[in-house]
């Protein structure tokens, strides 16, 4: 049997059955390819779930959506086409772009492994070094290792000079855009904390120059302040915020 024309991008409203019950579900979905057997698609919902894979369609409204909605990109399903109801509009290509570029991540199972540190001192502030990649000032970071804690604490004592060891607090995965690759990536960050006394040196300047890397302290109120870090960071700084 030959399918109808279903495009990549395209939000249909399909029924659902449910395998385990004689009831069905009317919802929109997310076409992402088309071939003889059936429909690839991933669940819209209109409630913002507490998980990483909620993606926000940002243009649900010229999408034909009715309210605000997230894309399920955990959720991919095969729907066959007697479950197509009808077409309510299509992905503008910005959310197009990120809700595929997502989707390609997690399908493949790939997640970007970095840890990230955040360093105090007594006056609530957090060490904070400017990315030239990002351009924007971020917590410090290094890409995980087997020897994890090993190598947060030898990249942590690299910058404050002292033989400090960092207390692991939590893990979190973050779906967000690499301003550096310019594309939506995977992020598994693991958080590391250390707390600093006033006697060490690098507590003593508001900001320095370490090995050509700027430095400087910084609150929470600051980096929500900031328009720029808050576009690129938000969601680290939440993060951040929750469990220090």
């Amino acid at each position: 049997m030959v399918m109808g024309d279903y495009n990549p991008g395209e939000v249909w409203w399909v029924t659902v059955p449910f395998a385990d019950q004689p009831t069905e579900k009317r919802r929109p979905a997310i076409v992402l390819d088309n071939n003889i057997i059936a429909i690839l698609a991933v669940y819209v919902t209109s409630q913002n779930k507490n998980t990483p894979y909620s993606i926000e369609i940002e243009d649900w409204a010229s999408t034909g959506l009715t309210k605000p909605s997230w894309a399920r990109i955990d959720r991919i399903i095969s729907i066959d086409e007697m479950f197509m109801d009808c077409k309510a509009g299509e992905l503008t290509e910005r959310d197009k772009d990120k809700i595929f570029q997502l989707v390609k991540e997690y399908t493949s199972g790939k997640k970007h492994e970095f840890s990230i540190v955040a360093i105090k001192r007594s006056q609530g502030e957090y060490l904070q070094f400017y990315d030239n990649r990002w351009k924007c000032w971020l917590f410090p970071y290094v890409r995980s290792s087997d020897n994890n804690k090993d190598n947060v604490d030898k990249f942590v004592n690299k910058i404050t000079g002292l033989n400090a060891l960092t207390e692991y607090v939590a893990s979190a995965k973050h779906c967000k855009y690499s301003v550096s690759d310019e594309v939506y990536k995977i992020y598994n960050h693991k958080l590391y904390k250390l707390n600093l006394h006033e006697d060490a040196d690098i507590t003593r300047k508001q900001s320095f120059t370490i090995d050509g890397v700027d430095y400087r302290w910084m609150t929470f109120d600051d980096m929500l302040g900031d328009e720029n870090i808050m576009e690129k960071n938000d969601d680290v700084i939440s993060f951040v915020k929750s469990r220090c």
